[in-house]
C-alpha cells in the first residue's frame, strides 16, 4: 500500500508521526510532508511555514473569513505540484489544518485518517488571540471534513467522548505512549538529593513557574530539573522561568534527542507533570512526557487531573496532589518517603511494557487495513 503521511513538526523528533512511520515502512510504500524527515520514508516534500510576525498578519485574512486566501499559500500550492503525479492509498493527516491539503492531494478520493491529536476547536481556548481570530475557522474546519474522514484518531478519553458528543464521530483512542525500553532499571533513590525532572515545551499555557514556587516550600535535599524546549516566541518564558529560578536549587538541562530522552532521564527520581487545566486539551491532556517517564522508571508526581490519574490510580506509579498549587503539590512530594519513592519507580518498571506503543500500534495497524 501506498500511503502519505503529513505533519507540520520534523518527523524526526515528533514522536507520534514518527511512530507511525515507524510502525509502517517495512511493510508499505511511505511518503511524507512536514518539517523535515523521518529518515524512514521512501520520499518527502518539505512544507514550510510562515515567519511568526507574517503568520500573525494572516491572521486578519481568518477574522474577515477569507479562508481559501489563508489557507492556499504558495506553500501548500507547491507540495500540490510537487505530489500531482502520485496517488496514494491512503493519507494520515496530522491535525485537522492539514485534512484540506489532503483531500486535495487524494483529488477527494484517497481515504483520509485525521490524527486530531487533541479537540481542535478549542485548542488554545485560554487564549483571547486564539478565541479571537482562529477558533471559529478550525470549528468550521472540523464541521466540513470529520464527515468525510475514513477514521479520525486521538489521545485521550475525554478528547473522544468530546469529538463524539459536539461532530458525532466515532473518534479511536491512540495514547501517547511511547516505545518499551526493555533494557533500563530504576535508580536506588538518595534522600540526601532527590532528583526531579521536567521536560517538555516552554508554554506559558502550561503555568511552569508553579513549578518554581513549588521548590519554595521543598528542602534542600530536593532538586528541580527543566528541561525545556524553546523557540523564538517561547524565548521570553524562558527567561522569565530564570529569573524566577535564581537562588533556587533549579537547573535549566539542554534539551536532548528524542533517541536520548527516556535513557537520560532514568538518572532522577521523580517525573513531574504538572499542568493546571487552563484550556480544554490540557484538561483532558495525556502528554508524550507522562509515558516517557515510566519507560524511565521514576515515580510520577502530577496534580488533580483527570486523564493522567486513570493511570496513576491504576497502576500506583506515584503522587496526585490535592490541588492545582505549588503549596499542595510539594507537600505531596515531601510527604513520600524515600521508600515509597523507590516503590513508586518499581512500579514503573514492572507496567513499563503494558503502557508502552505496543499494544497502540497494533490498533493502529488495524486502522490501515
Amino acid at each position: 500500500m501506498k500511503i502519505l503521511i503529513i505533519a507540520y513538526p520534523n518527523l524526526n523528533k515528533d514522536p507520534r508521526p514518527y511512530r507511525q512511520i515507524k510502525a509502517l515502512y517495512k511493510n508499505h510504500d511511505v511518503y511524507s510532508i512536514g518539517g523535515g524527515p523521518s529518515g524512514l520514508e521512501k520520499k518527502f516534500y518539505y512544507l514550510n511555514k510562515h515567519k511568526f510576525y507574517f503568520e500573525i498578519f494572516r491572521l486578519f485574512l481568518l477574522k474577515l473569513g477569507l479562508y481559501k486566501k489563508y489557507y492556499w499559500d504558495i506553500h501548500k500550492k507547491r507540495i500540490l505540484k510537487e505530489t500531482s503525479s502520485f496517488s496514494f492509498d491512503l493519507i494520515i493527516a496530522h491535525e485537522i489544518r492539514l485534512v484540506p491539503l489532503a483531500y486535495k492531494i487524494g483529488k477527494e478520493k484517497t481515504p483520509i485518517i485525521l490524527d486530531a491529536h487533541e479537540y481542535s476547536p478549542k485548542n488554545f481556548d485560554d487564549s483571547l488571540l486564539w478565541r479571537f481570530f482562529i477558533k471559529k475557522y478550525y470549528t468550521k474546519l472540523c464541521s466540513i471534513y470529520i464527515p468525510k474522514l475514513k477514521k479520525l484518531i486521538t489521545v485521550s478519553q475525554g478528547i473522544v467522548e468530546e469529538y463524539r458528543k459536539e461532530f458525532g464521530a466515532d473518534a479511536i483512542l491512540i495514547t501517547n505512549a511511547c516505545e518499551y525500553v526493555d533494557d533500563l532499571q530504576p535508580k536506588q533513590v538518595n534522600f540526601n538529593k532527590i532528583k526531579i525532572i521536567h521536560h517538555g515545551i516552554a508554554s506559558s499555557s502550561r503555568r511552569l513557574e508553579l513549578l518554581i514556587e513549588m521548590m519554595e516550600h521543598l528542602d534542600d535535599n530536593y532538586e528541580l530539573n527543566l528541561m525545556l524546549v524553546s523557540s523564538t516566541y517561547r524565548e521570553f518564558y524562558i527567561k522569565k522561568l530564570r529569573k524566577l529560578a535564581k537562588g533556587k536549587n533549579i537547573n535549566f538541562l539542554k534539551p536532548v534527542s528524542k533517541a536520548q530522552l527516556v535513557t537520560f532521564s532514568n538518572d532522577f527520581d521523580i517525573g513531574i507533570h504538572f499542568v493546571p487545566p487552563t484550556n480544554f486539551n490540557l484538561k483532558y491532556g495525556l502528554g508524550n512526557k507522562f509515558f516517557e517517564y515510566i519507560q524511565s522508571r521514576l515515580a510520577i508526581a502530577i496534580g488533580p487531573d483527570i486523564e493522567m490519574s486513570r493511570y496513576v490510580n491504576k497502576y500506583d506509579l506515584g503522587m496526585i496532589s490535592k490541588e492545582w498549587t505549588s503549596e499542595s503539590l510539594a507537600s505531596t512530594i515531601k510527604n513520600t518517603n524515600a521508600k515509597k519513592l523507590m516503590y513508586y519507580k518499581n512500579q514503573s518498571h514492572k507496567f513499563a511494557k503494558e503502557l508502552s506503543s505496543l499494544k497502540n500500534d497494533k490498533e493502529f495497524l488495524k486502522l490501515i487495513k
